[in-house]
């Protein structure tokens, strides 16, 4: 009896020995490899931040300090009413700049800063050449409001998306159409802001649809009544008053164009045109003493 309770004693504390020294050797492989995953990965950083800093080095050299990619030629087209110093300082462009390190998008963004320049684009032409492609933005209208920095009523100009444009001192007087009823005395206008007004954009749509019809040498608008919410007056040069709606502009451009061109009025002088009505658009004729 007391040798079976001594065999199983043994037995047990052979297998709690077998127990731990596997435990040991579990524990001692888990360290070798975290070892050896610390070393893999710091020989793969290693190898990143040196790859990062050649890279850099060679594109330094290769690129951003070669003398090759010097930018000598800044070609800008059309100038129109701009100088080439006045574009030149916008974008930044100065001869002697490298061409790999110039940011066109940053470049691009600031041309069309300025109040007159609708849009812009700027491309790069190895290896020492930048060309810049400038849309000017051309006045339509005039129309009366407050300076704000002057707290003066003065007249400005809106090209044919609404923005407000300040005349330049060497555009003279233009006989552009005059904008009425749409601000009040009180308006505050800034060149660079843009009318977003639904009666503004109408008259501005019929405008280009008229320079771009066969009317524009028949009919050269004076004034441009926006007072009425429903509807938009036109006055021409000639004192004809031409009422239009607010929808439907090709249509009634053409029937305004027959009207002109009937037969039955060429040997008389139209006061007044309402083409708001569907149907029998009233016309009246000038009378004279």
């Amino acid at each position: 009896m007391n040798r079976r309770t001594r065999t199983r004693t043994r037995q047990k504390q052979i297998n709690i020995l077998h127990t731990t020294t596997r435990k040991r050797h579990s524990q001692k492989q888990v360290m070798q490899l975290g070892v050896w995953c610390s070393l893999v990965l710091a020989m793969i950083v290693a190898v990143g931040v040196g790859l990062h800093f050649g890279i850099a080095l060679v594109l330094d050299r290769v690129l951003y300090t070669n003398p090759r990619y010097v930018l000598t030629k800044i070609e800008i087209e059309p100038l129109g009413h701009f100088s080439e110093r006045q574009i030149r300082q916008a974008a930044g462009l100065e001869p002697g700049q490298n061409l790999w390190s110039l940011n066109l998008r940053q470049i691009t963004h600031d041309l069309e800063q300025l109040p007159y320049v609708s849009s812009a684009k700027v491309e790069r032409h190895f290896p020492d050449r930048v060309t810049i492609l400038i849309h000017e933005r051309v006045p339509v209208v005039k129309i009366v409001g407050l300076n704000i920095d002057l707290g003066t009523r003065e007249t400005f100009y809106l090209d044919r998306d609404g923005v407000v444009l300040k005349p330049r001192d060497d555009d003279g007087s233009p006989a552009l159409p005059e904008i009425i009823g749409l601000t009040d005395t009180q308006a505050e206008l800034e060149p660079g802001m843009k009318l977003e007004q639904t009666r503004l954009a109408r008259a501005l749509q019929i405008m280009d649809a008229l320079d771009h019809s066969q009317l524009h040498t028949s009919i050269t608008i004076r004034t441009i009544d926006l007072s009425n919410p429903l509807a938009i007056t036109m006055t021409t040069r000639q004192d004809m008053t031409i009422t239009f709606r607010l929808d439907y502009i090709d249509q009634q451009l053409q029937r305004l164009w027959q009207i002109v061109n009937d037969p039955r009025f060429q040997q008389r002088s139209i006061a007044t045109v309402d083409l708001t009505p569907d149907i029998n658009v009233p016309v009246t004729f000038a009378q004279y003493q």
